[in-house]
């Protein structure tokens, strides 16, 4: 009797021992979510490749967004840094407005001591250049020139054959260095040919440039004065080309007529 008891009291222990964990994952909320394994792909396959360039995508999409984070996070210091470092100053609009049309108005005065003409007004002056802008009659604005100083004049004019020459200079090295220039600023030399303004020779040079797909005239005047080579080069439109012609003529006689220098001498460059 007492046995047929432990009998039953261990069957009874073993049996609670199995139903407890049953009812325990039974009774737990919701469905078990396993990790869905990964399928392992054989390198230098397509898929293979396929999950590579991926990969190489998202990594050079992460690297351009940190760099422009950066790029952004530099650029606002900088502009922290310049509006810290610079105060605000009050501009006086109308001192502005009176200094440029007195600029505007100024009369330009050559190395000769004589005045261009009207319609030259000095836009700047260095050293070695005078830079003018260009208007008509009316006022409407033509286009630039400059005058500068070539080089020192090493003789005579001459003009037999060949042997072409201002202030002793062949003309080929004065059209070289348009060429030279032109090849620069991506013009071309169009003509060029010799004429005597004033009862002086002056060699001149066409050439033309583009400048957004509008073409430009340029001309370039060489004529000897006081030992000094100078020339004078202008910028226009084509349709102006006559015009500044004859414009930049006159300054051609007024430097050549003056033998009373005034302002500083042009120094070659």
């Amino acid at each position: 009797m007492l046995i047929r008891a432990i009998a039953l009291s261990l069957a009874l222990l073993l049996g609670i021992g199995t139903i407890i964990p049953f009812m325990t994952d039974s009774a737990e909320a919701g469905p078990k979510h396993r990790k869905p394994k990964k399928k392992k792909l054989k390198k230098y396959s397509k898929a293979w490749w396929r999950w590579y360039h991926k990969q190489q995508r998202k990594k050079r999409a992460l690297l351009a967004r940190k760099r422009a984070l950066r790029a952004r996070q530099i650029l606002l210091a900088r502009q922290r840094a310049e509006k810290n470092s610079a105060p605000k100053a009050k501009v006086n609009t109308g001192e502005v407005r009176d200094r440029v049309a007195k600029d505007e108005t100024k009369e330009a005065v050559l190395p000769s001591g004589k005045k261009a003409p009207s319609s030259f007004k000095q836009s700047q002056a260095t050293n070695s250049e005078l830079q003018f802008q260009v208007s008509d009659d009316s006022g409407s604005r033509l286009g630039t020139a400059s005058l500068s100083v070539f080089g020192p004049a090493m003789g005579e004019d001459a003009d037999s054959g060949r042997n072409k020459m201002v202030g002793g200079v062949p003309t080929g090295s004065l059209r070289r260095g348009v060429i030279d220039k032109m090849m620069r600023e991506d013009g071309w030399v169009v003509n060029d040919y010799t004429k005597d303004i004033n009862g002086k020779k002056v060699y001149v040079v066409v050439a033309q440039s583009s400048v957004k797909g509008a073409v430009q005239s340029r001309l370039f005047y060489f004529t000897e004065v006081e030992g000094k080579i100078y020339t004078l080069s202008t910028n226009s439109p084509t349709e102006a080309q006559e015009r500044i012609a004859q414009e930049s003529e006159k300054v051609i006689q007024s430097l050549q007529r003056g033998n009373r220098p005034v302002q500083a001498g042009l120094k070659q460059e």
